[in-house]
């Protein structure tokens, strides 16, 4: 009677420290101090970028004792969009279960690729571990192909047919010309999987396939 009141005894006091560190992990949480991250969004001639989305992301390793490998979670803390002059701000604090801090200066959902170069994560976290004040100014740079594009929008006009095209998909990636019929063409976006065929600004058929990798070119 006397051992199994004392393994009852210790598994109440393990019971208990469990709990106690459990119910502080908040508290420690709550005690960091607040980091403001401030900047400016700009393109790469240096004008502002009104509403573009800034976000903080926290990624922390997993490890996986079991299968002896390691794992990646990441999750988005914070975010917000520039005011009109591009400037922005976040106050935040850092969550000490998350090992890295990246800011995303990128949204599927409102991204321009056809504009822009997708910008990489920029690591902030050794800022916000040691500073409560952060300053990251980022440019968004130009989609290499965007003079070209540009370049044909004024060709074809922006509300023609052809430059609807151009700006929701960029430029094709191959234009063919159609023998015996002058003016006629088609656009290939093998990795989006649509042709159009056009016939001066006259959208004739619109083909779909599964996306592909364009073709090599001849040597």
């Amino acid at each position: 009677m006397v051992r199994r009141t004392a393994g009852w005894a210790a598994i109440g006091t393990a019971v208990l420290l469990a709990l106690s560190l459990w119910e502080g992990v908040p508290t420690r949480a709550a005690d960091r101090p607040e980091v403001v991250i401030r900047g400016t969004v700009t393109d790469q001639a240096g004008k502002p970028l009104a509403d573009y989305p800034v976000r903080l992301l926290k990624t922390k390793t997993i490890l996986n004792l079991l299968h002896f490998s390691t794992n990646s979670q990441q999750q988005e803390q914070a975010r917000t969009q520039t005011d009109g002059s591009g400037g922005f701000e976040l106050r935040v604090v850092p969550d000490p279960k998350f090992d890295y801090f990246y800011l995303r200066f990128y949204d599927a959902k409102t991204f321009d690729p056809v504009r822009y170069s997708v910008p990489g994560d920029r690591d902030i976290t050794r800022l916000v571990k040691t500073r409560t004040e952060v300053q990251v100014d980022q440019v968004i740079r130009d989609n290499p192909d965007w003079a070209r594009v540009e370049a044909m929008l004024k060709e074809f006009g922006t509300d023609s047919n052809r430059g609807r095209i151009l700006r929701s998909l960029g430029l094709p990636e191959r234009r063919e010309t159609i023998p015996g019929s002058p003016g006629r063409e088609n656009w290939w976006y093998y990795a989006k999987g649509i042709c159009y065929q056009i016939q001066e600004d006259e959208v004739l058929k619109i083909r779909r396939f599964d996306p592909v990798l364009p073709p090599r070119p001849a040597t």
